[in-house]
């Protein structure tokens, strides 16, 4: 799956394309192919910050928690979302 990720934290030029793995769906979760994501002002300050702000993520790192887009597969356990719902969300 194609993702930009950043390697260092910096200026915007710190975002790299990568491919990186497919998430595999746990119990409890679900996949979802996304249409649309934002980088918001927390994005902006984990990449200018790096570990000064206690949020930060281990590098490489996926930023981005807002996105929109339609679920492809759903976990043990989910039965709120079918496969094919459009969704968005603040993941956590």
């Amino acid at each position: 799956m194609k993702a930009m990720i950043i390697n260092s934290y910096g200026a915007s030029d710190v975002f790299e394309p990568a491919d990186i793995p497919k998430p595999n769906v746990r119990p409890g979760h679900m996949l979802v192919k996304i249409a649309a994501t934002s980088v918001n002002t927390v994005d902006t300050m984990i990449r200018q910050m790096g570990k000064e702000l206690p949020l930060s993520p281990d590098l490489p790192a996926l930023l981005g928690m807002d996105f929109a887009g339609t679920v492809e597969e759903v976990g043990e356990g989910v039965s709120s979302f079918n496969v094919g719902d459009e969704v968005y969300s603040c993941r956590g």
